[in-house]
């Protein structure tokens, strides 16, 4: 069977003129028409009776039908008062935006959108739970759904309506496929389904329209759904804008520009024997290596496609690139950087030979009189590439022009993109150029996909080179032009690449090659090249079969059962997360990067494949800090197989182990506030910086650790003293109670020691106290005191969140469960001294617990304390006359009225930001109507305080003539273990000139922002000296369980005299004790007899 180009294409342009060109640009979804067309009803009402795949055009308005269906659905839902979630999945994160985006725009849902830039990833079952609760609609990839289901945070019962968009990829192994396989066809609940594709047949040809026919058959069983598209296409002709069908052919390439190709080639063998070289040397790093060498091998292959391809110039900009990429590279271990080195040199030799033979004086080749016709003819650019310009040029000097470049590679979008900037003839053009989020040096990050996108939709972006990544479904409503660079290889794609043009009169351009097949009296015979004119017989046979079989089916004939596959799976039984086969090689990948490294290690798997009979056997072999090093799976047929089973084993093993959760994530245990590390970016990578330390583990300490957070009744504790005293006599510290629910031994709860302040020394002891019973009531006022008093002092209480519109937040608004942690669980109160005992400060307590109540109430958006801005609004609980008083010796605070003879050393709260501050004095020569002492000179405006508490904080105050008070700031906490005053003597001894002091920080703030506490100034100061206590304390418990653990073994230990080796043996003996420690981890008793 034979077709003809012209007279295929002919067929789909005549297709279109009987379309009706409406007047503006159709878009598929538009706010202020909502009126849904007749065919748009007709599938509505289809996909209300039973689960439906719809195949209509591009641009034929799937997406309201899929709107209008979620609003049946999702209302029928809210009815039955049962919480069920509509999914909406799409295979790109720009699908996931624009349909996120439409969906908001065109129902009154709840919406979200999910993908792995979000951080979905690290998602517990709390956050997916939160997450559901919150919305009624979630856009998602299916990658994120998938891994949800497989760690069971999400459950396919929780769904009533998943609609799939571009749901033609649900073959072999996509996610939409292992959804649908693993999730969907095993549930006894199932979600109803509607998928929507223009192109139901994802493979590369089909040989007749049974081939088409089976392939659709096999989608509708995996989507458990039935095909429908419309008959009668009068309406979607007449309404739908189609793309005009052109061919632009071009000549072969040049012979002149791939006589540099032989040169290139060689330079490449005689780095790739370097490198090698480089590899048997240096073991160490050998997998860096290798990376290395793959690296420079597909830059090769890049700097040769574009030589081929686009020409010199094209491939000069290639090596460029590479050149540009290589250099960044900083930061590396020596013989590291030495084999970059060696990849820079290479690809300038490469840009040397380019040079000589484009003869560049300069860079600026490229200028107005440029002849590009002897350009082609000495290989400087392709025919192909010449090409490309005239139709840019062809478009004339319009700025409206929307036109999409499709090529097939990223190098490709990259140096066309950097190439047609320099052309001064379509230089009244923007260009830019859009690749995918892939590993390739080449991409793109998300962010700058979007921006670029969004630059193009809006018209700042005439040219847009791209690869498949904007094939699908993105809506471009004025795209005039589209153009295949490089063909398309599916039928697929050749569909969806033209539906991007959505312009009236738009073009769809498909670049073809010319061979010259004989001469005729001088004239040239020219003929299409035939694997191009094959490939596009393929696929216009392919659409015309697809378009046959999609009509073919009876809408009411019943669907073919899935014969299911055998999955062998791993299910936890605790939660009912499951790992298969297909998904163990990416969990393994993913434990390997969870494991702690340094920057120069690869924490990669690797595998070693042994043949046996019947196939093969794959040795999975783990990095070195791996929970095990190695396990060798069962035997599959071929080596894909086995590596999965190898991965399956080990995925086994690693839950059985602890290492893997119980929802099959990567157990990493986050670290205590106190064990983070500030690293100094200026430190050299030496031995003993934390750049070459090895990596050691944790333990935490049992005796701080506690179950009492989540019990509602009272609890008792182990009680331990603090008792503080200065060598200074007329300073006074507070005395604190720890209170545990472990005892302590006799050495760690028993101890004193000296803390050693700028100007004093406080000796600290440490003694039981006995028990303490506390009742449920005294447990919340006294985590309320841990919560107010330790965040407000060493942080901020009140941020500002991230918001567009910025509202204040409150840390202890709502639940406040997630600060306090079963590993870290004990209170440090505050004693006072009470007819000669001391007993717990309950009064200061009940202080903090009433300061947190009254916070919020003052900031709490239900109860409508915030303005407009976000803003907190003032209220004062004080009498008229009493506000009347501004002259007399009573200070307005914001929730009391306190004499002025008594605020000196007052423990306040500062309402709008959260800190604590202790006052020093009122200030009488400054009140809120006096300039702000933090007015900046640079700038003309002088404010008040009145005026920057209304700007900054939208606060006006009621009592604006009262005196300021003199606030002493808080400070972080500091080391007081280390006795620095021998140190500061030494230095005094030969310090030149007089010494400098720190001069203390004070702020002035009006007294009706601060909320007094009662709590004593001793108080305040003791809570700096907590910290180092506690961190000398955990280093006793610590020691004491590590000696509870020794003290469990048996120290006898036979060891004969033969065993006393020479220094020499030394390591061998090192090396037999690492060996035992590592693989006998029992408590019994070790004899050592040889």
């Amino acid at each position: 069977m034979s077709f003809n180009i012209a007279s295929s294409l002919d067929h789909n342009q005549d297709r279109s003129k009987k379309r009706k060109q409406p007047d503006s640009p159709n878009l598929e979804l538009s706010c202020s028409n909502m009126t849904p067309r007749r065919y748009q009803i007709e599938v509505f009402e289809v996909a209300k009776r039973r689960n439906t795949i719809a195949v209509l055009d591009t641009g034929s308005g799937k997406t309201l039908i899929a709107v209008m269906l979620m609003k049946e659905v999702g209302h029928a839902i809210k009815t039955t008062g049962v919480k069920k979630l509509i999914v909406f999945l799409a295979p790109t994160v720009h699908l996931v935006n624009q349909q996120f985006k439409n969906i908001k725009e065109l129902t009154d849902f709840q919406v979200g959108e999910c993908y792995g830039a979000k951080g979905v990833d690290s998602w517990n079952s709390k956050a997916w739970e939160k997450a559901i609760s919150n919305h009624d609609v979630m856009v998602m990839t299916p990658q994120v759904l998938l891994d949800a289901f497989r760690k069971k945070t999400v459950c396919i019962e929780m769904i009533c309506l998943m609609v799939i968009d571009e749901c033609h990829r649900a073959t072999g192994n996509h996610p939409y496929a292992r959804i649908m396989k693993e999730f969907y066809h095993q549930a006894i609940e199932k979600p109803k389904i509607f998928g929507m594709t223009a192109s139901p047949v994802i493979k590369k040809g089909v040989s007749s329209s049974m081939d088409c026919e089976n392939q659709i058959s096999q989608l509708e069983k995996t989507l458990d759904s039935q095909r429908y598209t419309v008959e009668d296409r009068s309406e979607i002709d007449q309404c739908i804008p189609s793309a005009k069908h052109c061919c632009r052919f071009y000549d072969q390439a040049r012979v002149s520009a791939l006589s540099l190709k032989p040169k290139i080639e060689a330079l490449w063998f005689k780095f790739d024997a370097l490198l090698s070289e480089n590899q048997r040397n240096f073991k160490d790093v050998d997998g860096k290596f290798k990376m290395l060498s793959r690296r420079m091998s597909s830059e090769h292959a890049k700097i040769l496609h574009c030589l081929e391809d686009l020409g010199i110039l094209c491939a000069y900009e290639a090596v460029k690139i590479c050149h540009d990429n290589f250099s960044k590279i900083e930061g590396e271990c020596e013989i590291y950087r030495k084999g970059y080195l060696q990849c820079i040199t290479f690809v300038e030799e490469i840009m040397k030979i380019i040079e000589e033979s484009l003869h560049l004086a300069d860079k600026n080749i490229l200028e107005v009189d440029f002849d590009y016709s002897k350009a082609e003819d000495l290989g400087y650019i392709s025919p192909k590439l010449l090409e490309l310009i005239n139709v840019f040029q062809s478009f004339g000097e319009s700025s409206k022009v929307l036109c999409l470049i499709f090529v097939d590679r990223i190098i490709t979008a990259k140096v066309i993109e950097r190439f047609a900037k320099q052309v001064p003839q379509i230089s009244h053009f923007t260009v830019s150029y859009l690749t995918g989020n892939t590993t390739s040096v080449d991409a793109l990050s998300p962010k700058r996909q979007k921006e670029i996108l969004d630059s193009f939709r809006s018209g700042k972006v005439n040219l847009l080179f791209t690869t498949d990544v904007l094939e699908e479904g993105i809506h471009v409503p004025n795209c005039s032009c589209v153009i295949r660079f490089d063909l398309p290889k599916t039928v697929r794609s050749y569909v969806q690449s033209r539906g991007r043009s959505r312009q009236a009169n738009s073009q769809y351009v498909l670049m073809l090659e010319r061979q010259c097949v004989c001469v005729l009296y001088t004239r040239r015979i020219y003929r299409g090249n035939l694997k191009q004119r094959n490939q596009l017989f393929d696929i216009l046979r392919s659409e015309r079969s697809m378009t046959d079989a999609s009509t073919y089916k009876d809408h009411e004939s019943s669907l073919r059962v899935l014969t299911m596959e055998k999955t062998n799976a791993y299910y936890v039984e605790s939660t009912g997360a499951s790992v298969t086969l297909d998904s163990s090689v990416g969990l393994i990948n993913l434990y390997c990067e969870k494991l702690p490294r340094d920057k120069y290690s690869c924490a990669k798997p690797s595998f070693a494949f042994m043949p046996v009979e019947g196939g093969f056997q794959c040795e999975l072999i783990l990095p070195p800090n791996g929970a095990f090093q190695t396990i060798i799976g069962p035997s599959g047929i071929d080596i894909r197989l086995a590596r999965y089973l190898a991965c399956f084993e080990a995925c086994k093993k690693l839950h059985q182990m602890g290492a893997l959760n119980d929802y099959l994530v990567p157990f990493i245990e986050d670290p205590s506030e106190d064990e983070h590390i500030v690293k100094n970016k200026e430190s050299s990578s030496g031995a003993g910086t934390t750049k070459r330390k090895e990596l050691h583990g944790t333990a935490n300490v049992r005796a701080l650790g506690g179950a009492w957070g989540d019990k509602h009744d009272g609890v008792k504790f182990y009680a331990y003293k603090f008792e503080f005293t200065c060598n200074i006599v007329s300073i006074m510290y507070s005395g604190f109670v720890l209170l545990i629910e472990s005892k302590l031994a006799d050495d760690v709860g028993n101890v004193e020691l000296d803390l050693y302040l700028v100007s004093q020394i406080v000796k600290a002891s440490v003694s039981s106290y006995g028990q303490v019973y506390l009742d449920a009531e005294q447990m919340m006022k006294a985590k309320c005191f841990h919560e107010l008093l330790f965040n407000g002092l060493f942080g901020r209480l009140i941020v500002r969140s991230k918001s567009a519109a910025g509202e204040m937040e409150f840390l202890l608004q709502k639940d406040t469960k997630s600060l306090w942690s079963p590993k870290h669980l004990y209170l440090l109160l505050p004693l006072d001294t009470y007819e000669g005992s001391l007993q717990i400060n309950w009064r200061g307590i009940n202080s903090c617990a009433a300061a947190i109540e009254f916070l919020r109430r003052k900031i709490s958006m239900v109860t409508g304390d915030f303005d407009d801005n976000g803003t907190i609004t003032t209220h004062h609980n004080t009498s008229s006359s009493e506000m009347e008083c501004e002259g007399t010796n009573k200070i307005h605070f914001a929730n009391c009225v306190v004499d002025a003879d008594n605020i000196k050393d007052m423990v306040v709260l500062a309402i709008h930001t959260g800190k604590i501050y202790c006052i020093i004095e009122m200030d009488g020569n400054l009140s809120a109507e006096s300039p702000f002492d933090g007015y900046n000179e640079k700038s003309m405006e002088c404010i008040t305080f009145s005026d920057y508490f209304s700007k900054r904080y939208g606060i006006t105050l009621r009592h604006p003539g009262q005196p300021l008070l003199r606030l002493k700031q808080s400070h972080n906490p500091h080391n007081l273990l280390f006795n620095f005053h021998e140190e500061d003597a030494r230095d005094k001894s030969s310090q030149i000139g007089p010494a400098t002091s720190k001069v203390p920080v004070h702020v002035h703030i009006p007294p009706e922002l601060l909320y007094v506490l009662d709590i004593k100034r001793d108080v305040l100061t003791t809570l700096y000296l907590l910290p180092s206590l506690m961190h000398r304390i955990q280093s006793l418990m610590l020691s004491s369980q590590l000696r509870e653990e020794i003290d469990g073994q048996t120290s006898k230990f036979n060891i004969r005299s033969s065993l006393v080796c020479p220094i020499y043996d030394f390591w061998i003996k090192y090396s037999l004790i690492v060996d035992f420690y590592f693989h006998y981890d029992s408590r019994s008793t070790y004899n050592f007899e040889m």
